[in-house]
């Protein structure tokens, strides 16, 4: 009976100790399953994070390459005769120096005629984009079926203007692919991809295996979805400008993609990434004992780091985007965005001063001297604008040849015309050349950043107007400005 009582007694106990070990492992297996079910949850949220902080980064190079090219386009416009039959054009010369695999350059004349580089001609007439084009208007298409060798491509075009009148156009074409190529350039190219699609589908930014399809939609038809909706759901998001998120799976792998809307056309820009790390990671931490997650917790930390570098290239990317690739100086849309920022802070008392700054005589310099020693002159005077102001104000190129300045927490006029007179002075004794320069003074309260532009415009066409080299101050109550040379500062 001692003995019976014994093995009962220990039957007890085993079993005790067999309670007490499964409610270990009950609570290592629910602790490992709630810390799988957060770790999903949190992996995703930092991924969909991570995928739109990349889409809006390439929605920001995409507009700035686009808008980049116009203002190229305009400058070449500018100074391109028209197709003629002179032989004394220099469209030739044009054609043959900007040409290039990635893009064909052309000239149209007013008859619809477009000349390319080695002496291709066709015509356009009736294409939608010339007449558009030359009625004055500045063309970005939408996809092109059956214009560039059969392949789906995009044009731009400026007109060329001659005594007020529209006689030609400034026209390049990219196919879809290379306007791809040029927007898949990051170091996550390899984990995904980002494309640009317009409101039918039809891809405008394009990248190797979606010349299999017709649209988008039609590859995103071939995909899985939990939700059977998401297509139509997409298609119509896009329509409506809207930004979003959706889920597939390709081959029982994840897939992220977010879209949102791009600057041009109504079209949207979209990224797609593989989450095949995230995945192995979740398979892992399913198999694994407690030993094993803490060896996950460091990978997650790990993973989380990696991603924080992520964001912070991303930024630092964002912030190089942010400025002139020339110059330095900040670009116009960061410029502005930065200054009407300051214009509805502390009853505008953030920035007083607007400076508009002209290059004198700037096409001469590029007709005479090239457009190497151009950007040679342009990069000198930003630097000089840069160096002879405080780092809190904003130096901006506005394009081309002109520059602005907005001072930072200057009310008083004098210190403008002491900033312009420097800068007047330093441009001549660097460089040789000379500015205009057009001063205008914010109100206080005032507001619109384009109002204060105008006025300093004004002030700048002023200063033109009284022989160059100087700078003028626009008077509100005459609608007038005064003058000033460098004669009296050098």
């Amino acid at each position: 009976m001692e003995n019976n009582g014994k093995r009962k007694d220990g039957s007890l106990s085993y079993l005790k100790y067999v309670l007490i070990i499964a409610a270990l492992l009950a609570a290592m297996i629910a602790a490992v399953v709630l810390y799988y079910m957060d770790m999903n949850t949190k992996l995703l949220s930092e991924a969909h994070r991570n995928l739109k902080t990349e889409n809006e980064y390439k929605e920001q190079y995409f507009s700035q390459f686009i808008s980049s090219r116009m203002n190229w386009y305009r400058t070449v416009a500018a100074f391109c005769d028209v197709p003629e039959g002179s032989g004394a054009e220099n469209w030739h010369v044009i054609l043959k120096e900007y040409s290039s695999d990635d893009m064909r350059f052309g000239i149209a004349d007013a008859h619809g005629r477009i000349y390319f580089g080695e002496n291709q001609s066709a015509d356009i007439s009736g294409r939608d984009y010339y007449k558009k084009v030359m009625q004055g208007e500045e063309v970005i298409s939408d996809v092109l079926t059956d214009s560039w060798d059969g392949q789906e491509s995009v044009l731009m075009a400026v007109p060329i203007w001659k005594d007020g009148h529209v006689c030609g156009a400034v026209c390049a074409e990219y196919t879809t692919q290379n306007l791809g190529l040029a927007l898949n350039t990051s170091t996550t190219e390899k984990a995904g991809a980002t494309l640009v699609f317009d409101r039918t589908g039809k891809v405008v930014a394009s990248y190797k295996g979606m010349e299999d399809f017709s649209t988008i939609y039609d590859m995103l038809e071939t995909m899985q979805y939990k939700d059977g909706n998401a297509v139509e759901k997409l298609k119509k998001e896009a329509a409506s400008g809207d930004s979003g998120y959706m889920t597939y799976y390709n081959n029982d792998k994840v897939r992220l993609f977010y879209y949102q809307p791009s600057e041009y056309n109504g079209w949207t820009i979209c990224s797609l990434v593989v989450t095949d790390a995230e995945e192995k990671v979740l398979q892992e931490l399913k198999a694994t004992s407690l030993w094993m997650l803490a060896g996950v917790v460091a990978a997650v930390v790990l993973i989380l780091l990696t991603s924080i570098s992520g964001i912070r290239h991303v930024e630092k990317r964002v912030k190089k985007m942010q400025r002139d690739f020339l110059t330095g100086c900040y670009n116009r849309v960061t410029g502005k965005r930065i200054v009407e920022k300051g214009l509805h802070v502390d009853q505008n008392r953030l920035f007083g001063a607007c400076l508009f700054i002209d290059v004198d005589n700037f096409k001469g310099i590029n007709d005479t001297y090239g457009h190497d020693e151009g950007d040679r002159i342009l990069i000198k005077v930003g630097q000089i604008l840069m160096g002879n102001m405080r780092e809190s104000d904003v130096v901006i190129r506005f394009g081309g040849d002109e520059f602005v300045i907005w001072m930072y927490r200057v009310d008083n006029v004098k210190v403008a015309e002491d900033a312009a007179g420097r800068i007047l002075k330093a441009a001549y004794d660097e460089t040789g050349i000379s500015l205009s320069i057009g001063i205008a003074m914010a109100e206080p309260g005032e507001k619109n950043y384009d109002t204060v532009m105008k006025r300093a415009d004004e002030a700048l066409y002023r200063a033109k107007a009284k022989g160059k080299n100087q700078y003028a101050v626009y008077s509100e109550d005459t609608r007038s400005s005064s003058t000033s040379s460098t004669e009296s500062v050098t």
